[in-house]
């Protein structure tokens, strides 16, 4: 592999050479049978991370893309925005800029999304959908994604987006059981594949949603994507090589086996956090609702904030670290 200063940040993370060997594959026709069988092949373990009987899709986009698709086919004219951090934020404009109206339901960042709270909110019947990222990684937040999803079975007619970017594959969600209706996550954060490629399923109710909105496009149209995977082929020409590389990571996921692999983000998250006490650092997140897997941190040592930018030598930072 060629020399490099690995990423310790929460995304893109360093890939492996193993998946970028993977990567790096000599490229297929989209159209053929090659590409179906490949598709095909990872199908049912894709199907088996996000917890679904749903088809999954492959998107070459950024997850932002297939946010923006999720209100563009599902939002028939409201939308409850639930805000915590930067990126959850962004949905409110993301949603207003695609001509729906939405409403914030607006935290202190480093709080959580509280359930009873939606439940009031959409007690008002105003509201045909909800946004929410489960794991908010600008704050470090993980939303209590089961009592969420507890409150919208209130609200059938409801339809729950929700972003997994980072937590997906690194703690068990299970979009059937939870009843979430787009289910979304990126490739470049607990997948550990370069970025620029998104992963999504959605319920019957968001294909329903999508069948009634004329205005859907066509790049992230929810109804091409269903149509196209039937025969195990995507809408547009997709990125041969992320697809390559998610085989050989979906390989070595299922070799650990899933329990295990939750279970040890657990501890190197407990190795993290127990880091931060013991250097004085305080949480951002609020306690009990911290995530499992990355940690934000308080500057409350008075850093400066230069010593802690991707741009500073390798050798400073470990002089910052060893402190």
């Amino acid at each position: 592999m060629t020399p490099h200063d690995k990423l310790f940040i929460p995304g893109p993370v360093e890939v492996s050479e193993k998946t970028l060997a993977a990567f790096a594959r000599p490229v297929i026709g989209h159209r053929g049978e090659a590409f179906k069988n490949l598709y095909q092949e990872i199908h049912p373990r894709l199907q088996e991370l996000f917890g679904t009987k749903q088809p999954v899709f492959l998107s070459t986009s950024s997850a932002w893309g297939v946010m923006e698709a999720a209100i563009r086919n599902i939002v028939r004219k409201r939308v409850l925005c639930c805000m915590c951090g930067a990126f959850s934020d962004k949905w409110l404009d993301v949603a207003r800029r695609c001509g729906k109206q939405a409403e914030p339901l607006q935290v202190e960042w480093g709080r959580h999304i509280d359930h009873a709270v939606i439940d009031a909110r959409l007690a008002s019947g105003q509201f045909d959908s909800v946004t929410l990222i489960h794991n908010e990684t600008s704050t470090g937040v993980m939303n209590p994604l089961p009592e969420i999803c507890c409150v919208l079975a209130k609200y059938p007619d409801i339809a729950l987006i929700v972003d997994t970017v980072s937590s997906f594959s690194a703690t068990p969600i299970s979009m059937d059981a939870l009843g979430i209706d787009v289910m979304l996550t990126g490739s470049q954060k607990a997948l550990a594949l370069p970025p620029g490629f998104s992963l999504f399923s959605a319920s019957e109710l968001a294909f329903g949603r999508a069948s009634e909105n004329e205005n859907r496009g066509y790049y992230f149209d929810f109804l091409e994507f269903k149509k196209q995977q039937s025969e195990f082929m995507t809408p547009s020409t997709p990125s041969i090589g992320h697809v390559y590389a998610l085989q050989s990571k979906l390989d070595e996921i299922f070799a650990e086996e899933l329990e295990n692999r939750f279970a040890r983000h657990k501890r190197t998250n407990a190795l993290v956090q127990d880091w931060v006490q013991r250097r004085g650092f305080e949480f951002f997140a609020e306690e009990n609702f911290r995530s499992t897997t990355l940690t934000c941190v308080k500057n409350n040592r008075g850093i400066a904030d230069a010593r802690f930018t991707p741009e500073a030598s390798p050798r400073h930072r470990r002089r910052l670290w060893k402190n």
